[in-house]
């Protein structure tokens, strides 16, 4: 146990003994009693923690005979719980990350002492705090126990909602937003106690639930009480009655931290920062590291480098604790963007690092502009005064499960650094090498393969249901392809489609994908089921007759098979579009455009050509909840797609907040993870489809 009134044990790794008299006047100055022992020989090390048994251990960079690696390995054996500081002439980037690398908690120099003393009060700290929890560990089923009984014993607020009006208030609801008597809230209309950006989402969500189309995912918004101070809040919908009438119950979710168990508590204790509640730097590297380790459940992953722009000048204008106070309202944005699966941290000072997960990177520049704009736009305020804040974004795609962490953090760094060189507010994409050189050496890998796996039938096709939301539908799927590997992995699209049209290879692929397809309408029957075409087959004219004899021979009905080309390829190709369109529809299939509305004129093409859907792309969902300048466009889109009695479907929709939006804005229907992640429905084609010599 640590004890301040008698003082702390440190060993500090030097060959100086004046290093040892510095060492114990900073922590003196900075209010930390020491009793500061030298150790000159690392092989001395071991021996001297298991004696001293040392709160802190301090080496010097750069000493002969003194090599970091050497240090960390036996204290990674010793007493990994004990913080390790190494102090450097110069504090870099470079020399802290090649240091934390090692095994050191962060690096710090006696040329800046004021962030040695925080440095040393951060981690004792978080030492202390290890220290104290370590118990509970020992006796987690008991400590369970104790919380189950606490969540159960305490009152939870519960409102009941009619009309959107609420009808009914429990005291703990009451005593949530500020009001004396129930008379006070009952008649009250729920949207007038969230924020104005939070009120399309909530209004769906009732919707949804009043039609019995609600899960059990809860909400987030931002309240206000009584006084005008905002209230983060998760919420939960049920179907209820009240005094005979359908009505809404809406529970505050508990605070969830009761429902963690004490390894979880000790993680947020030791491990995040007390300011942000963001992972401390440390963590956050381990943490990201680990998840590239495994395979990515969709889309790509990217680093995002999040730093507020000037934020010297509006640390002059506010003064310190507000400052803090203002990283802590940063934070708590930042964190209102991210999803179940992204790991964020506060990476030093007023930096922030991500690693996201995303459909495409589209859907990662996108979600980045969302979160810049955001920042821009809100308004920080603390007692009597307010500010605001920009921010400048670096974004580097994860290539590779292999990439190194620290590498990528250093291009998303350097691209950050760039948007703040060119005024900040702006994200900025990082390319770590040329184009066209990592095209040319994609192709060079990726076309034998893909020859190769259609030569040997190794194709599958997965399955992604598309869900009722304002219409009606069941049994309506989106089809996407993947390739077996050698190590019979499967390869998403997205790796090797480029490569393929680049080759003339992707309509062979298109085909072997409509002839699996087929087989599958015939034996499972789906309702719908959406086929993507590519711009070789938009503009291939022997696709409608070759249709036509598959068609024939499979006896499905064509009205199960619904076509679907991207807007890009419709615009490059409309006129081919256009007259496969109508050829397709004579056929009885159906016809959609998706990755539809990204462009100012996108709601024209609604007119131009024949289709029965539109799906609304991915990255028009990235931050819906909050931005109503998208929702105005997605309901653009909408309404125009009803005039043209043009069904809606929205596209990759992971989470429940955008679906309430999406609820309000009459799409008719969603796909995404947050309807349900892919399945592998069909192992393979019955028949491999011939490589013709035209496309050898």
């Amino acid at each position: 146990m640590l004890n301040d009134s008698v003082g702390i044990s440190v060993i500090v790794i030097t060959h100086k003994d004046d290093h040892v008299a510095s060492i114990n006047t900073v922590l003196r100055d900075g209010g930390t009693v020491a009793h500061c022992s030298h150790l000159n020989q690392i092989r001395d090390l071991e021996k001297s923690i298991y004696e001293l048994q040392p709160a802190l251990l301090i080496a010097f960079l750069g000493e002969p005979k003194l090599e970091l690696a050497a240090v960390a390995e036996i204290h990674s054996r010793c007493s990994p719980q004990t913080p390790l500081l190494v102090v450097a002439d110069e504090v870099n980037e470079q020399v802290i990350a090649d240091s934390m690398n090692c095994g050191a908690r962060d690096v710090v120099s006696l040329n800046h002492t004021d962030r040695f003393q925080a440095v040393v009060q951060r981690e004792l700290r978080s030492f202390r705090l290890e220290n104290a929890l370590e118990g509970v560990l020992t006796s987690a089923s008991q400590y369970k126990q104790e919380l189950r009984k606490l969540m159960h014993g305490s009152a939870k607020a519960i409102a009941d909602v009619q009309e959107g009006i609420v009808v009914a208030a429990n005291p703990t609801w009451l005593s949530l937003f500020g009001r004396k008597s129930e008379d006070d809230m009952v008649g009250q209309l729920l949207m007038d106690l969230c924020k104005d950006a939070d009120r399309p989402k909530l209004k769906g969500a009732l919707v949804a639930c009043s039609r019995g189309k609600w899960t059990d995912q809860f909400l987030k918004v931002a309240a206000e009480r009584a006084d005008g101070s905002e209230l983060p809040m998760e919420m939960q919908l049920d179907l209820t009655t009240h005094d005979g009438e359908p009505a809404v119950r809406i529970t505050i979710a508990s605070d969830s931290s009761a429902e963690k168990t004490p390894e979880h508590l000790i993680e947020h204790a030791v491990h995040r920062d007390p300011v942000t509640g963001f992972y401390h730097r440390q963590y956050f590297l381990e943490k990201a590291a680990d998840q590239l380790k495994k395979p990515p459940a969709v889309g790509v992953r990217a680093i995002a480098y999040i730093r507020p722009d000037a934020f010297g000048k509006v640390h002059e204008d506010i003064g310190l604790l507000r400052s803090e106070m203002l990283l802590t309202q940063l934070a708590q944005l930042l964190r209102e963007f991210m999803q179940h699966s992204d790991v964020y941290g506060r990476f030093g000072g007023t930096m922030f690092a991500a690693v996201l997960e995303r459909g495409t990177m589209n859907d990662v520049e996108a979600w980045a502009e969302q979160l810049r704009k955001s920042v821009a736009d809100q308004v920080f305020e603390f007692d009597d005064h307010s500010t605001a804040l920009t921010c400048s974004i670096g974004l580097c795609e994860i290539a590779s499960p292999e990439a190194d962490i620290a590498d990528l953090l250093f291009e998303a760094d350097k691209a950050c650094g760039l948007g703040r060189d060119r005024g900040g507010d702006c994200v900025e994409l990082s390319k770590k090498t040329d184009e066209k050189q990592e095209i040319r050496q994609n192709d060079e890998s990726w076309v034998p393969k893909i020859r190769s796996a259609l030569m040997e039938n190794r194709f599958q096709l997965v399955h992604q249901p598309i869900a009722s939301l304002n219409e009606e539908i069941d049994g309506a799927y989106d089809t996407l392809v993947r390739m077996v590997d050698d190590k019979n992995e499967l390869i998403p699209a997205g790796q090797f489609m480029s490569s393929a049209e680049r080759a003339g290879l992707s309509k062979m692929i298109d085909r072997w994908v409509i002839n699996a397809s087929f087989d599958f309408c015939s034996s499972e029957k789906p309702s719908m089921l959406f086929v993507r075409l590519s711009r070789d087959s938009v503009v291939d004219e022997t696709l409608s007759a070759w249709l036509k004899q598959q068609l024939k021979e499979s006896g499905i009905s064509a009205g199960r098979v619904c076509f679907e080309v991207s807007e890009e390829v419709v615009r490059q190709h409309l006129k081919y579009t256009k007259s496969l369109a109508k050829e397709l529809q004579r056929m009885g299939f159906h016809f959609a455009i998706d990755h539809f509305g990204t462009k100012d004129d996108s709601r024209q093409m609604l007119s131009r050509v024949p289709m029965h859907f539109v799906k609304i792309d991915g990255s028009l969902m990235q931050g819906l909840h909050r931005d109503t300048a998208l929702q105005k466009k997605v309901q653009e889109i909408t309404a125009a797609a009803r005039k043209y009695k043009i069904k809606t479907i929205a596209e990759r929709v992971q989470d429940a907040n955008t679906m309430a939006v999406l609820w309000q804005l009459d799409v008719g229907f969603i796909q995404g993870n947050y309807v349900q992640m892919h399945d592998v429905i069909l192992e393979e084609a019955t028949d491999p489809v011939p490589i013709l010599s035209n496309t050898a």
